[in-house]
């Protein structure tokens, strides 16, 4: 199975409604994807103890959708969590500094590192 085939394989097995077995995603070789340190999503009890999490995603990411979710999670478990959604941009937009977006991003990072660790 080449890669996209398990890529389509994986989106049928999800909307079926079960899990997709570690074949259809490659990088859960060798650990089951029900286990909630591969896929913490899973547990209530694993996400309760996150540490404070910031998620940036784009209104444009393939991402956005997930990162929604989980921040959702990550509040109905109690942890600390920022997220931080872009109109317009894509998936790691803030890699390129030439978006003047970028910088924003860069300052809620700061931001959120200076809150959770404090300045040294």
């Amino acid at each position: 199975m080449d890669r996209r085939e398990a890529m389509l394989a994986t989106g049928a097995v999800l909307l079926a409604g079960s899990a997709p077995s570690s074949a259809a995603l490659p990088y859960f070789a060798g650990v089951s994807i029900t286990d909630p340190l591969a896929a913490p999503a899973s547990s209530s009890e694993v996400l309760a103890k996150f540490p404070p999490t910031l998620i940036v995603t784009a209104t444009r990411g393939f991402e956005l959708s997930s990162a929604v979710h989980t921040h959702g999670l990550l509040v109905k478990a109690g942890v600390d969590t920022d997220l931080h959604v872009w109109d317009g941009l894509f998936h790691g937009f803030f890699y390129n500094v030439d978006v003047p977006e970028s910088r924003d991003c860069y300052d809620v990072i700061v931001k959120f590192f200076e809150r959770h660790l404090g300045k040294r």
